[in-house]
């Protein structure tokens, strides 16, 4: 068989040889922590803002540590300023019966399961209050740290 011939099968066997290659799975970019997925407290300190604060709760020793400590929080969501801003804790280990009790006047409706727990700024609430956190089982101390509800959006 002449070189000439031979060409255009190697063509064709090269252009086989990539469209295969081209069909097989590709993995699907990671999207990076998300509040929907996994723990943002997992590393030790999550992304916090006074729109959207997180409050880790470190629980690897006896003694629980929060991170940030003091919270500080706008009142209500600058895009609309009759919202109130969610809370949010999570423990570091993902696991444990995180529970809060925070004075009267600075959040409402705090809910806690499964390492994590939300409540929601009081509008027009400009004030400062301690909230006790615990772990329920008696293996931590409570602690006693504290929410600052600011004035949105200064």
């Amino acid at each position: 068989m002449s070189e000439v011939r031979q060409v255009p099968r190697v063509l064709m066997v090269l252009a086989v040889t990539l469209v295969i290659a081209g069909c097989g799975p590709r993995p699907m970019p990671d999207p990076g922590p998300t509040p929907f997925r996994g723990n943002p407290c997992a590393s030790g300190r999550a992304a916090s803002t006074k729109q959207a604060p997180i409050v880790c709760v470190d629980d690897s020793a006896r003694t629980l540590r929060v991170v940030p400590d003091p919270v500080v929080v706008h009142d209500v969501s600058a895009s609309d300023r009759t919202t109130p801003v969610t809370m949010q804790w999570f423990t570091m280990s993902g696991s444990g019966d995180v529970q809060l009790e925070i004075e009267p006047g600075c959040v409402t409706n705090a809910k806690c399961a499964n390492g994590h727990c939300t409540a929601h700024t009081v509008p027009g609430a400009r004030k400062q209050c301690k909230y006790d956190v615990w772990i329920t089982g008696g293996a931590h101390d409570r602690l006693d740290p504290t929410v600052v509800v600011d004035g949105c959006c200064s």
